[in-house]
C-alpha cells in the first residue's frame, strides 16, 4: 500500500468505523474529496466496475464494507484543507508522519464474507477496463528485476537526500507519464531504471567472450562501464562539461544549486513537490525537468557516438558545448510549435507556460516581441556560457 497523506487518511477512515461503537453515530470530517466520495458519490461506479480503476481498491473496499456493518448512521463531511480547522490540522501531521514511517504499519482490510463484493457488471465493462484488470492480475504475478528495484531505490534515496522529497516508486513510474517528458526521454529514462542498456557488468556474464568481456572496462578511467559511471565519474570529455552547463543555466534562471544524481535526473519530474526546501512551480518543476534529463540522455549519446562511431576518439569542449545548446534550443523550439498548434484555452495555457518555463533562459529576453512564443519568424535561443 502505497504511503502517502491520502492513504493515511483513508486509513483513518477506516480505523474510526472499526474501533467507534457500531450503535453510536458517526461523523467523518475529511478535507480528502477522494475517500468521501468513493464511499458515497462514486460508490455505485465503482462497486459495478470491480474497483478495478481504483487506487488502494482494497482499502475503499474495507472502508465501504465496514461502515455498512454499522448499525447507526454514519455521516461525512467535508472541510476545506488547511484552513485552520484543528481536528483537519491534526489529522494531517498525523497522516504525514504515518507515510514517513520506514516500516509501514499493519492494516486490517479484512471484509466479512456476507459484505464481500467481488467482480464488475459485464454491462459496465469497457475494453479500457477489461485490459486493465488483466494487466493488474499479470503484474501481481511478475516478479520486479533485482536490477530495477536496486536503481528506483537509489533514485528514490537520492531524491530524499538531496531535495527532502519522499516519493515511492509508483510515484516515479507515474512521472514518466507527463507531457514535459518526451517520448525519446521517456524510453532512456524506463531503460535506465531497468538497467537494460548493455553496459557495465552486463558484459561479464558467464557466456560471454574475453574478448566482449573487456566492453565492460572504460578505456580512458579503467573502471567498469556501467551507466552510473557513463552519468556521474567517467573523466572522459563531455560529462562533466555538460553537468557543468546545465548547472551554469539552472543557477541563472533562479534555481538554487543542485549536483546531478540519480534522484535530480531521473526523478527529475517529481522534484517539483520539493524545490531547494520549497514547493516549486510547474515553471521551475518543468525547467529543470528538461535541462537535467537534456543534458543525462546528452552525455549518454556522447559516449555511444565516441564508442561506437568515432572509435574511442574524444570530442573536444566546442564540440560538447555546441551539442549542448543545439539540444537545448531544439527543445525549445518543439515546445514553442506545440504550443502554436494548440486552440483556445489549452493555447493560452501553453504559451503562458512556454514563456515562463524559457524566459529566464534567453538570450536578449527582454527584446523578444510579446507573442515571441508563436510567432515563428522570431529568432530565439537560450543564453550561451558556462562549462
Amino acid at each position: 500500500m502505497e504511503q502517502t497523506n491520502q492513504t493515511g487518511e483513508a486509513v483513518a477512515t477506516l480505523t474510526a468505523a472499526q474501533v467507534a461503537d457500531p450503535e453510536a453515530l458517526l461523523l467523518h470530517v475529511t478535507d480528502l474529496r477522494t475517500t468521501l466520495e468513493a464511499v458515497t458519490k462514486h460508490f455505485g461506479k465503482y462497486q459495478d466496475e470491480g474497483f478495478i480503476c481504483q487506487k488502494n481498491p482494497n482499502l475503499t473496499r474495507a472502508i465501504v464494507a465496514t461502515t455498512l456493518a454499522r448499525r447507526a448512521h454514519t455521516a461525512f463531511q467535508w472541510v476545506k484543507g488547511h484552513n485552520g480547522h484543528p481536528g483537519n490540522e491534526k489529522a494531517d501531521a498525523l497522516a504525514g508522519h504515518g507515510a514517513r514511517k520506514p516500516t509501514p504499519d499493519v492494516v486490517d482490510v479484512a471484509i466479512p464474507r456476507q459484505l464481500r463484493m467481488t467482480g464488475a457488471k459485464l454491462s459496465k465493462v469497457t475494453q479500457k477496463l477489461a485490459y486493465k484488470a488483466i494487466h493488474i492480475k499479470k503484474a501481481a504475478k511478475v516478479e520486479e528485476r533485482r536490477r530495477t528495484k536496486e536503481r528506483v531505490g537509489q533514485v528514490i534515496r537520492d531524491l530524499k537526500e538531496d531535495l527532502n522529497v519522499h516519493i515511492a516508486p509508483e510515484t516515479l513510474w507515474k512521472s514518466l507519464g507527463k507531457e514535459i517528458i518526451s517520448r525519446e526521454a521517456r524510453q532512456w529514462i524506463w531503460m535506465t531504471l531497468h538497467d537494460a542498456y548493455m553496459v557495465g557488468t552486463h558484459w561479464l556474464r558467464p557466456n560471454m567472450s574475453d574478448e566482449l568481456k573487456e566492453q565492460a572496462t572504460c578505456k580512458i578511467c579503467g573502471q567498469t562501464k556501467t551507466m552510473e559511471h557513463i552519468l556521474f565519474t567517467c573523466t572522459a570529455q563531455g560529462r562533466e562539461t555538460v553537468w557543468s552547463l546545465l548547472r551554469h543555466a539552472w543557477t541563472a534562471s533562479g534555481g538554487t544549486v543542485r549536483d546531478p544524481s540519480w534522484g535530480t535526473v531521473l526523478g527529475a519530474a517529481c522534484t517539483g513537490r520539493n524545490i531547494g526546501g520549497q514547493r516549486g512551480t510547474t515553471a521551475e518543476e518543468n525547467r529543470w525537468a528538461i535541462l537535467a534529463i537534456k543534458s543525462a540522455r546528452l552525455i549518454w549519446k556522447l559516449r555511444c557516438k565516441r564508442v561506437i562511431a568515432n572509435d574511442g576518439a574524444e570530442f573536444t569542449k566546442r564540440e560538447v558545448h555546441n551539442r549542448w545548446h543545439a539540444e537545448i534550443n531544439r527543445r525549445l523550439t518543439l515546445d514553442r510549435r506545440v504550443a502554436a498548434l494548440l486552440l483556445g484555452k489549452k493555447r493560452k495555457r501553453r504559451i503562458q507556460l512556454v514563456e515562463k518555463i524559457w524566459s529566464p533562459l534567453l538570450e536578449d529576453e527582454k527584446s523578444l516581441p510579446p507573442r515571441w512564443v508563436m510567432d515563428s519568424g522570431v529568432l530565439v535561443g537560450i543564453k550561451r556560457g558556462g562549462g
